[in-house]
């Protein structure tokens, strides 16, 4: 099909953002531009006209509409689920390779869900032309499990200490206004954010919340393991970068140093000495791994400290990685 033909670099491709004007599209412009993506013409989507800025010129927006859907050769989609199910099968049949940041399609057997330092090998085949982007906290998680399958993973425990911006730019306001003492304009959250935490995040269903299922299937699907995941996810007054506390039984007994040594191994990945906060990765790429031990009441209970940027690494970098890889 058309996801496979080599790209002229000479003459570059028409790319398009869905969702530009959004927190993780304007992040996706400043990834394609500093990963000096061969963009020949940009088309910039979003619901209602705004302008955004790629390569210092202004640009208006497009309102995304049935007629105003463009052949391009690669659909960069950051505008939730509903507007994903809808446009990114009508990009994909006028031949754009289709990589969606929203939750519409990661589950969907005839479609890829790819971190490439993860499973590049699951774009071997792209049948319908579109594949998925992990959920943030996801993409961080299995990144710092990767280097841990040679010794097997049993069962994998995780308490996600997650940024407001991973709730979009309403949720950056309503903290920031909260900030300065002001009632927020509108708020996603159930009560204010500021000097509180919730350990709510998406909607229940079965005991666990949206977000908590998505890093037990998702972990699932991108590994090809089913590995018990036990999951608490926690939205935490930080503007940018989620953190994680994880817990992996490996499957067989290993030492720090060996384990050491395989993380450092991992692309994309950083094992770091001290603890890491946030803010010190905020801007940054790669996945950080820090207060690497073993539970001293169990060896083969290993436990981390796992931080990256959600905007970036958590969904625009991981994005234009995985058009990277195809076009490259």
């Amino acid at each position: 099909g058309p996801h496979h033909q080599p790209i002229n670099k000479v003459r570059g491709m028409r790319v398009a953002v869905v969702g530009a004007s959004g927190l993780v599209g304007r992040t996706m412009l400043r990834v394609l531009e500093e990963r000096r993506f061969p963009v020949s013409e940009l088309l910039p989507y979003s619901r209602s006209p705004k302008e955004v800025v790629f390569k210092g010129e202004r640009l208006k927006t497009v309102p995304l509409a049935e007629e105003t859907v463009e052949p391009v050769d690669l659909a960069l989609f950051s505008a939730g689920s509903e507007v994903s199910k809808t446009f990114a099968p009508l990009f994909a049949r006028k031949g754009a390779l289709v990589v969606d940041n929203s939750s519409a399609w990661r589950l969907h057997p005839q479609v890829p869900l790819v971190v490439p330092e993860v499973n590049p090998e699951a774009l071997r085949e792209i049948p319908l032309g579109i594949v998925a982007n992990p959920n943030c906290s996801t993409i961080q998680l299995v990144v710092a499990l990767k280097p841990l399958l040679r010794w097997g993973i049993e069962e994998v425990f995780v308490a996600t200490y997650q940024a407001v911006s991973g709730a979009g730019k309403l949720a950056l306001d309503a903290l920031e206004a909260e900030e300065r003492g002001l009632e927020p304009h509108e708020s996603p959250f159930p009560g204010p954010i500021h000097r509180n935490l919730w350990p709510a995040i998406g909607a229940l269903e079965d005991g666990l919340y949206t977000e908590e299922w998505k890093l037990v299937r998702e972990t699932k699907k991108i590994l090809g393991l089913n590995v018990p995941v036990h999951p608490t996810a926690v939205r935490v007054p930080v503007p940018v970068g989620h953190s994680e506390a994880v817990g992996v039984r490996l499957g067989s007994e290993a030492s720090l140093d060996e384990v050491a040594e395989a993380f450092e191994a991992q692309e994309g990945l950083v094992l770091a000495e001290g603890p890491l906060s946030p803010a010190q990765v905020a801007g940054r790429d790669e996945v950080f791994v820090s207060r690497l031990r073993f539970s001293p009441d169990d060896h083969r209970l290993l436990l981390m400290w796992v931080v990256a940027d959600n905007l970036r690494k958590g969904a625009a970098t991981n994005a234009v990685q995985i058009a990277d890889i195809i076009f490259g």
